[in-house]
């Protein structure tokens, strides 16, 4: 009995110091010093048993916010989520935006053409497969002024040659393909060739002769330019590339020269077509080795020459 009296005294005595405890946290009397050090002591006395208590609702206090707020976090996040993604968007298309420019850029500036009419193309169909690996489409064509062989270009350089020409569109060959054969002037000698692609390089390896005396010195170096030349069939100093290195395929008789490309043909996306159709190409002069075998029988001195007889023959 007095153990029962004992704990009722004690919780009445509890729910006093809470109720005291309550009424000298609410009260709001600014600069009464006894009060407000009052209530930093009832704060630090039930600081433990908040956190206690803070502890112990949390699990609950999460699980209903999980159960009665989840279906607010989901579209919350999916909100997020859809945001972000067309940020990110938004990003890819500044990117192709910037790449669109620099090509359109790349392919109207075009420093060495003067006093020739140009029209900027855009490409709608590169070179795809194993057939039309080195031809292009572009959205120019005959109600444009376009006509086969006009050259196409960039900034950078020649690109190929307009093949084929429709009302609204052209297909273009590109210098890539090996059968395109272009006529070139090395700049650092001024000698002239034909040229076309080998692979994944580009070889000028007709019209151009190894040095008499052999000297080394007077082959183009590497690094110089390589332009198209005045007998071209494409208008002159349109560039083709770098010399990367010169040989002689046969001894010393002529000589061969490898040329990095100027211009990337894997991925363009505008190019510009010079509207003029230049010249036909003028084939470099064949050297004629005349026949020398002598027949049988017949002395080298007694042959005519021009209908003339030799100087010990008697012309019959």
């Amino acid at each position: 009995m007095a153990l029962t009296q004992r704990i009722g005294r004690s919780r009445h005595r509890l729910i006093l110091l809470v109720l005291t405890a309550v009424s000298l946290l609410t009260l709001d009397l600014n600069g009464f010093g006894p009060l407000a050090s009052a209530q930093g002591f009832v704060r630090d006395v039930l600081h433990p048993v908040t956190e206690v208590a803070g502890v112990v609702a949390s699990p609950f206090s999460n699980a209903w916010n999980g159960i009665f707020n989840f279906d607010g976090l989901e579209t919350e996040n999916q909100e997020l989520d859809a945001r972000v993604k067309e940020l990110e968007a938004d990003e890819i298309r500044n990117q192709a935006d910037r790449r669109a420019l620099e090509r359109l850029l790349l392919a109207s500036g075009l420093p060495y053409v003067q006093n020739l009419e140009t029209k900027v193309a855009i490409v709608v169909r590169g070179a795809v497969g194993n057939f039309d690996s080195e031809v292009i489409t572009i959205d120019l064509g005959h109600s444009d002024g376009l006509e086969s062989g006009m050259a196409v270009v960039t900034g950078a350089g020649l690109v190929g040659r307009v093949d084929r020409v429709d009302a609204t569109t052209s297909t273009v060959q590109l210098i890539s393909d090996s059968t395109l054969i272009v006529g070139v002037r090395l700049v650092a000698t001024d000698e002239v060739g034909l040229g076309n692609a080998v692979g994944d390089a580009f070889e000028i390896n007709q019209g151009l002769d190894w040095p008499e005396d052999g000297d080394l010195g007077k082959l183009p170096p590497v690094g110089s330019g390589v332009v198209t030349s005045s007998f071209s069939r494409y208008p002159a100093e349109i560039p083709i590339g770098w010399v990367t290195s010169a040989s002689s395929p046969d001894g010393g008789l002529s000589l061969e020269v490898r040329v990095e490309l100027a211009n990337s043909v894997d991925d363009l996306g505008f190019v510009s077509v010079i509207l003029s159709s230049g010249v036909d190409q003028v084939p470099l002069p064949e050297t004629v080795v005349p026949n020398t075998i002598v027949p049988p029988g017949i002395d080298p001195d007694d042959i005519f020459t021009d209908g003339e007889p030799t100087e010990d023959g008697d012309g019959g």
